[in-house]
């Protein structure tokens, strides 16, 4: 039940025709994709998804992955949050916060949530951040930058935190392509990894 629950989430960051960003990455470690999907239903519901694919040359591994929420508007730019994160080592339900803000160069997610881990049955604090920032250069192309945070901690001691950055350019077809990281820590010492790499994207 576990996996089939997680096999329909993975599927709804890409389920849709518009609002949709989606980003190859080869790195030196390993090599992913890259989903991203913001859909307003109407002027207090919103629905955010966030998904990758992942495929480890060492270990030979794919690892899914899905972050998701439905968000319900309380004021300017702010609303209340309900969502899951879910991994193949755990399912992470959350309630919180969520803040959106996005104009023609920049745009801005944030949750803020307090977290269940259904695998180590413990609370804990969560956020997810997606930064974006698009400035124009010329008439063709503009400067594009991505920077995604994700941690989470139990109220004893850090579990994992992640950071994506993607440094490049976009032409006005809306693709994008450059140089990047995945950088992430795991457990209360912080043990670090980093991928660097190349990646390659499209806007819908």
């Amino acid at each position: 039940m576990k996996k089939k629950v997680f096999l329909l989430a993975l599927l709804l960051p890409f389920y849709g025709k518009s609002q949709i960003s989606v980003q190859a990455y080869g790195g030196n470690k390993e090599t992913e994709l890259l989903g991203i999907y913001s859909k307003d239903f109407n002027q207090k519901w919103n629905y955010f998804a966030s998904g990758t694919i992942s495929y480890d040359y060492d270990t030979k591994k794919v690892n899914p992955e899905v972050y998701q929420n439905v968000n319900y508007g309380i004021g300017k730019n702010w609303g209340v949050s309900a969502g899951v994160h879910i991994s193949r080592e755990d399912i992470m339900p959350s309630v919180g916060l969520a803040y959106g803000k996005e104009n023609d160069v920049f745009g801005i997610n944030v949750f803020p949530a307090l977290t269940y881990s259904t695998d180590a049955k413990n609370f804990g604090l969560g956020l997810y951040t997606l930064l974006e920032y698009t400035p124009k250069i010329n008439e063709k192309l503009n400067f594009y930058s991505m920077l995604i945070v994700e941690s989470d901690f139990s109220f004893k001691e850090h579990q994992s935190s992640s950071q994506v950055i993607r440094i490049g350019l976009e032409n006005k077809k809306k693709m994008q392509w450059g140089i990047g990281s995945n950088i992430s820590q795991t457990g209360g010492d912080f043990d670090t990894d980093v991928n660097f790499g190349l990646f390659i994207g499209k806007k819908f």
